[in-house]
């Protein structure tokens, strides 16, 4: 839990000043919080000795996803940020036609993954995975949108 907290943390110090920053930042702190979430994730699943390797070739490969994913949520997430109170009908229709598909190509990763996990691994690790993934996904939403509440009143 401590980790968590810490990389937490670290986001939202993150993304508070972010809203100026180019495409290199991103790719900075997504490499700084994959390295941390890395850790976490390995620390929470419970892997044989004969599983790591799968399963760390395959979360690899998750997280490649998850962050190209992730530049484009945060992308949008900046379009609502910096027109907060002030945006019309028409914008948030389109942040909508956006966020949507956004959500539904998250939500059907992490499932491909729980079944890839649990082919090469077993069930246990790929629920394992699932959880922290969602868990972690969860509070750090939560923690942006309070952090856009908190600061844009």
């Amino acid at each position: 839990m401590k980790k968590i907290t810490l990389l937490i943390i670290a986001i939202l110090f993150t993304t508070t000043s972010f809203s100026q920053s180019a495409q290199n930042e991103i790719e900075l702190i997504q490499s700084v919080y994959g390295m941390e979430k890395k850790e976490i994730v390995t620390d929470w699943v419970e892997l044989h000795e004969n599983q790591k390797t799968d399963f760390l070739i395959l979360y690899d490969a998750y997280e490649l996803k998850r962050k190209e994913l992730g530049k484009n949520k945060f992308a949008l997430l900046l379009k609502y940020v910096d027109d907060y109170g002030e945006i019309l009908p028409e914008d948030a229709e389109l942040i909508m036609k956006e966020s949507i598909p956004l959500r539904k190509k998250s939500d059907k990763l992490i499932d491909n993954y729980y079944k890839k996990i649990k082919k090469k691994t077993d069930a246990v690790v790929a629920l394992q995975f699932y959880q922290i993934e969602r868990y972690l996904s969860g509070i750090i939403r939560l923690e942006l949108l309070e952090e856009i509440y908190t600061t844009k009143n």
